[in-house]
């Protein structure tokens, strides 16, 4: 069973033109935070929805506010939405409101729309007006340059309720063919739009934990939990934050089937991390290198040309020989000895080690060391490119 969604009018009033970056906040108007229940349906934006809210209600002229507190009140308390089905409004003034709470990425009940920011234009005419027209254009091209939101990938609709007994309605949408179509669609044409993301992230570290003393051929484990500063959520899916070295150099303990590459261990697996919010991501280091004290030094990263400002973090560790007799690799000439599962030349290559790599090694036969790599894993080195230290 389906309704038509809203009715109510604005007209058209003059004033200032605020900018697209003064959004006014929910605070600023003063809605009830206590009606609305929060969706946790977050996903990265990728696509824009414009749709018009009209009908007629003349005590709401020229008072938006207002009409966005009724807009809030009935969505919850007669549509049984869990909160107003916008993110953000614009009246015909071009001044932009934030609507459903938690930001940009959450989904304000529409089925379907995943990766979506749905905008609502508060005027009941056919066109839009000069302050709106511009105002909207300028929010379209900061959206787009901020998330990287292509041309092509807006879209004027209609929205429906879909009324839900025992659970939160939603709303359908539907390609609109409504008159303020033309319009809108002139001023669209005229969005310089972007196709790459343009964000700042700031974040800070809450902690880091792992030993200080680690057994020669053995892994370190490390955790780092990292707060997202910034005002808009960390997306997760195909468009990782990365944990990388300070300088994006190869590791030395870096290891080979774990990590993203030699400078990336990993990056965070959340699928979202809200403003605010706390993550906490793990990772190991392999302990292959001489006994004595490391320091590598890492930070948080979108891209090599975005990284997450207050995000870099030490680990300070001390590699420890014990009772073992260790080996190092020596291969000047190739830089890196092949680690074989058994001595010979025909056995199959379980492993690679770089020049300088230090190994336990539990025994010697016929010329070749048996090493522990990677843990407790053993293998076999020929003599000639290990000498014991």
């Amino acid at each position: 069973m389906t309704k038509a969604l809203f009715f109510f009018l604005l007209i058209f009033s003059m004033g200032n033109l605020t900018f697209a970056s003064e959004v006014v906040k929910r605070r600023d108007i003063f809605l009830d935070e206590t009606l609305f229940e929060q969706s946790d349906v977050y996903s990265a934006p990728q696509k824009i929805y414009i749709s018009q809210i009209e009908g007629f209600n003349k005590e709401l002229t020229n008072n938006p506010t207002e009409w966005i507190k009724l807009l809030y009140y009935h969505s919850i308390t007669r549509l049984n939405l869990n909160d107003i089905p916008y993110n953000f409004l614009i009246d015909t003034n071009g001044e932009i409101y934030e609507g459903a709470s938690g930001g940009i990425g959450v989904n304000p009940g529409l089925e379907g729309g995943d990766n979506v920011i749905l905008i609502g234009v508060l005027d009941d005419g056919i066109n839009l007006s000069p302050r709106a027209s511009t105002s909207l254009k300028e929010f379209l091209e900061e959206l787009s340059y901020k998330y990287g939101i292509e041309k092509g990938n807006v879209e004027f609709v209609d929205l429906k309720i879909k009324q839900n007994q025992n659970e939160f309605s939603y709303l359908i949408y539907s390609p609109s063919k409504k008159s303020l179509r033309n319009s809108l669609s002139e001023t669209i044409s005229e969005v310089n739009w972007s196709n790459e993301e343009h964000l700042a992230y700031k974040g800070s570290i809450e902690s880091v934990e792992y030993e200080k003393d680690v057994v020669i051929g053995q892994r370190l484990d490390v955790k780092v939990t990292v707060k997202n500063e910034n005002d808009f959520p960390w997306f997760g899916g195909n468009n990782y934050i990365y944990i990388s070295t300070l300088k994006f150099e190869d590791s030395t303990h870096a290891i080979n089937s774990d990590w993203v590459s030699f400078s990336k261990p990993t990056h965070i697996d959340a699928q979202i991390v809200k403003p605010g919010d706390t993550t906490a991501v793990s990772f190991q280091l392999s302990a292959k290198s001489r006994p004595a004290s490391y320091k590598e030094s890492f930070l948080f990263l979108k891209s090599a040309d975005s990284l997450v400002e207050g995000s870099s973090f030490d680990v300070e560790f001390n590699i420890v020989k014990g009772d073992n007799k260790i080996v190092e690799i020596v291969s000047p000439e190739y830089g890196f000895v092949n680690i074989r599962e058994c001595r010979w030349y025909s056995c199959e290559k379980v492993e690679v080690a770089n020049e300088g790599d230090v190994f336990i090694t539990t025994k010697k036969e016929e010329g070749w060391y048996e090493i522990l790599y990677d843990g407790n894993n053993k293998g076999w080195i020929y003599q000639k490119y290990a000498r014991e230290i």
